[in-house]
């Protein structure tokens, strides 16, 4: 029986142990969950007062959202204005320039010019990389304008961004329904804790009662071997010893949690709040110097500022391009006439040279009679004079001749088909200038 009484007590002084260990755990955490329903009270009016003051701001900033949005829309309707302009300055260009390059240069010129096949057309003789450069320049002071209106809407998306971030992290914050006390959960987790906590106290009792039990009854049989000592309640009380520790570790995770609980309630208000005050405090940082309000002034007095150095920039560049357009559509109308002026040139040289030939031809004649007449005139009569008496009617007569004063440049020869098409183009083209007028 000694042996028997050594066992059970052993078993009991390690479910005592366990006991211990169990409870001793429940009781830490029953600390730590009064602390943190401390916190949970401290959190709760903070909660309440800062978010009234958040809904407040935020009002403010979608007042402020609002008149930037005005300003966008203004910055996009000069956007529209300026590319309807661009687009049609473009397209005229566009139009002139495939007239030019469909208007080829007769091969008289080229050859004339000794043109290796370079510049067949007259878009070759135009420096349209210089008119490209400026339309780019025009295109990038629309970008410029686009990028200033990305960079308000930008602002203005991250202001939204922010009212709605805020917003959503008020409301994400107060997943706790306001209407109910942060008291009165802390009182109930509380009450039922402790119900718990106690029942785990009177069961540690009862186990140290069962322990101390047994160590008496072995302390009896070690001093009277041959006592007859009734052990059957040790031994039920032994029997029950995994139900009632399996009861205490039950208890144990209730206890665990309804403190897990609190500690998340806690940690939910404690977010709730630190939240909060980032919300406040990004909110009290708009309305500072140097803060978001002052940015948004700053960049809207500089929007309009830059807005109308790049309008400015833009009259210039589109005044200049729809001059080019202009002088292109005189350049090709004032190649017609080139082709025109070379053929009456032509004709004025030819005329002139039939005229040179025509006194060419006058002043031989003339030459060439009045020798005749003076040798007629010495066969008869000069030879019977004495040369000492008419020396000089011995000199030859007169040669008349043509001086050019300046020598013409060589004209191109021009085909028959260009200047046909080229005087019926001409002819049209006065026909609708009268036409207009």
């Amino acid at each position: 029986m000694e042996q028997e009484l050594i066992e059970l007590l052993l078993f009991a002084k390690k479910a005592l142990s366990r006991g211990q260990a169990i409870c001793a755990q429940a009781n830490q955490l029953s600390n730590e969950s009064d602390h943190h329903s401390e916190i949970i009270e401290r959190t709760w009016p903070k909660i309440l007062f800062v978010r009234n003051h958040i809904l407040i701001q935020l009002s403010t900033l979608e007042r402020i959202r609002e008149f930037l949005s005005v300003k966008i829309e203004e910055v996009r309707s000069c956007i529209k204005d300026r590319e309807e302009t661009f687009g049609k300055v473009t397209l005229d260009l566009q139009n002139i320039f495939r007239v030019l390059e469909n208007c080829n240069i007769d091969e008289g010129i080229l050859k004339f010019n000794n043109e290796q096949r370079k510049q067949t057309t007259l878009f070759d003789y135009i420096d349209h990389h210089s008119v490209l450069e400026l339309r780019k320049q025009a295109d990038d002071e629309i970008s410029e304008i686009e990028n200033l209106c990305s960079s308000l809407m930008s602002t203005a998306k991250t202001l939204s961004n922010t009212i709605s971030e805020l917003a959503s992290l008020q409301e994400a914050a107060l997943t706790i329904s306001l209407d109910e006390s942060a008291s009165s959960f802390s009182t109930e987790k509380t009450q039922i804790r402790e119900s718990i906590t106690t029942k785990m106290a009177e069961i540690l009792t009862s186990l140290t009662n069962h322990y101390d039990q047994l160590g008496e009854a072995t302390r009896l049989c070690q001093s009277d071997p041959d006592a007859q000592l009734d052990i059957s309640v040790l031994q039920r009380d032994h029997d029950q010893l995994p139900i009632i520790l399996e009861e205490l570790e039950e208890s144990l995770d209730f206890v665990e949690s309804i403190t897990e609980e609190i500690r998340v309630r806690m940690q939910v208000y404690s977010s709730v709040q630190e939240e909060l005050l980032k919300v406040l405090l990004q909110l009290e940082k708009f309305s500072t110097p140097g803060g978001q309000a002052d940015i948004i002034c700053e960049k809207m007095i500089s929007a309009e500022g830059e807005m109308k150095a790049h309008e400015q920039n833009l009259g210039a560049y589109f005044k200049e391009l729809m001059s080019l357009a202009d002088w292109y559509q005189v350049y090709a109308a004032s190649y017609s006439h080139l082709v025109l002026e070379i053929e009456r040139r032509r004709k004025a040289m030819e005329k002139q040279d039939e005229l040179y030939q025509e006194l060419l031809k006058s002043f031989e004649d003339s030459y060439n009679d009045e020798l005749q007449e003076r040798s007629q005139w010495f066969a008869q009569h000069g030879e019977y004079l004495p040369q000492d008496l008419c020396q000089f009617m011995m000199d030859p007569p007169s040669r008349l001749s043509v001086q050019i004063e300046e020598e013409p440049r060589r004209l191109p020869e021009l085909s028959k088909a260009t200047v046909k098409k080229t005087s019926t183009t001409v002819a049209h083209h006065d026909e609708r200038r009268l036409y207009v007028v």
